[in-house]
């Protein structure tokens, strides 16, 4: 992820956070996931480009996770996280402390400009949906076939956003616009 990915994650992450005063890991990256994949089902452009992982209890952002484990003192094994590059991101929140370690505040309001119209729709409508949800509920339901996909190839490993977009409900017409789109994209850079 570049800087500007980055600021986008961490308007996106800034606004799911302050609309409870805490919100725990496990709701919010399901939020974000179930958000992220319906805006790429309809709009054929992810939220974040944070790679999605099939964790077992479900998909889970993985530069995002390693910032909320870095705030919490854990040590992350990936040598391509650049810990200075993400600083903007890390000072904007505070999480628990004790046994409510994996309860997340913001410490600070989201840049809006960051954000579109569509993103905030599509952030809010999963925000709605699952933020009261027990955890068995949407653990089940982020165990979708993106993530069945990516568990069977090997546990722990990245979720295609094609399998995202799909298990969204995309259809293959859409899917194949997804696929050019990334073609264009990989030849701009």
């Amino acid at each position: 992820m570049n800087q500007d990915d980055i600021l986008k994650l961490k308007s996106v992450f800034l606004y799911i956070l302050n609309k409870q005063r805490f919100i725990d890991q496990f709701h919010l990256f399901k939020i974000l996931y179930f958000a992220d994949r319906d805006h790429l089902a309809k709009y054929g452009r992810r939220i974040i480009k944070d790679t999605f992982c099939a964790l077992e209890y479900g998909p889970v952002p993985s530069s995002l996770y390693d910032m909320i484990k870095i705030k919490n003192g854990q040590k992350i094994s990936s040598k391509f996280f650049k810990e200075k590059i993400f600083s903007p991101l890390l000072d904007s929140f505070i999480t628990g402390s004790g046994d409510a370690y994996y309860y997340l505040q913001a410490l600070e309001l989201p840049d809006m400009d960051e954000l579109s119209k569509s993103d905030i729709d599509c952030l809010d409508e999963s925000f709605e949906k699952y933020y009261s949800a027990d955890m068995s509920k949407l653990s089940n339901e982020s165990h979708d076939e993106a993530w069945q996909t990516a568990w069977n190839r090997k546990q722990n490993s990245p979720i295609n956003h094609l399998d995202m977009a799909k298990a969204a409900g995309a259809t293959d017409d859409f899917i194949h616009y997804i696929q050019e789109i990334d073609e264009v994209t990989s030849c701009l850079l």
